[in-house]
């Protein structure tokens, strides 16, 4: 992502999931409240292109085919936008069942999870971490919608502050507590070696029975001309792998406790989930 602009990536995620929201089963579907309180984010960040006007066009049945067209090309890019958010937000409540007193959304862009489930875990602490630029047009959002006790807003160049200082730096982290870390729609934008890294620095500020779930790219390759697309606006797609080939992916120090999403055919992307070992 070029430095000093808010990211369309994060962006965009944020006008799907209130295209998505447009149709009957996924509004059933999705996590209570997101559609709403994504676009009261985005409207509150006051990006140029991303204003009121745009966001209900983007919500005209005519917008939302579009999206279901662009689907049959590259398969994820909508409705696995959505299975994305389902998933994680199965993912945190399940770790912190298990006892995770901490949550950390890495490249949170306008994800609300940490923003609709503080207020309902109030004795676990939630983390955002994402570049300044878009974390300070989130952070405007946030605050009119009233930021939680128990949420901390991150504002890190990662590329300059590896995470494990950044963490071990920040009042309210505990380093040795269970913990459950998020990296949405990030991994596919890394490197492989930049992705070996996060989990180490996961694994560097995080306490023993940590779990990280997370999505990743698969057999970008295939999918050329999307990706040609991202490069245009300095946002391509850099790293992919299939579910059976994590372990090289994430590195050693963590185990594969659940996987979701098909290898096979054209789809984009799958998730999962990986404990510290």
């Amino acid at each position: 992502m070029k430095s000093g602009r808010v990211s369309h990536t994060a962006l965009k995620v944020g006008f799907i999931i209130l295209a998505l929201n447009e149709k009957a089963e996924w509004k059933s579907r999705l996590p209570q409240n997101l559609a709403a309180l994504t676009e009261r984010l985005i409207l509150a960040a006051g990006v140029f292109g991303y204003g009121r006007r745009i966001m209900s066009l983007n919500k005209k049945p005519w917008s939302v085919r579009l999206y279901e067209y662009a689907e049959t090309k590259t398969p994820g890019t909508f409705k696995g936008i959505g299975e994305r958010k389902i998933f994680m937000d199965e993912q945190v409540l399940a770790a912190i069942d298990a006892g995770a007193k901490q949550v950390l959304v890495l490249g949170a862009g306008f994800d609300t999870l940490c923003l609709r489930l503080a207020p309902q875990f109030p004795q676990v602490e939630f983390f955002e971490v994402d570049h300044p630029a878009t974390s300070a047009a989130k952070a405007k959002g946030v605050a009119q919608e009233g930021q939680p006790e128990n949420m901390t807003l991150l504002a890190t160049d990662l590329n300059e502050t590896p995470l494990s200082v950044l963490m071990q730096k920040t009042e309210r982290w505990d380093i040795s507590a269970q913990s459950v870390v998020i990296a949405e729609g990030l991994f596919i934008y890394l490197k492989e070696d930049v992705v070996l890294q996060v989990f180490r620095e996961i694994a560097a500020c995080t306490g023993p029975g940590t779990r990280a779930a997370f999505s990743h790219g698969v057999m970008i390759k295939k999918h050329r001309l999307a990706n040609a697309m991202l490069r245009l606006i300095g946002e391509p797609w850099l790293s992919s792998c299939t579910s059976a080939n994590l372990p090289g992916y994430i590195g050693p120090g963590w185990s594969v406790i659940a996987t979701q999403g098909a290898d096979a055919g054209r789809n984009l992307e799958a998730y999962a989930v990986v404990e510290q070992c």
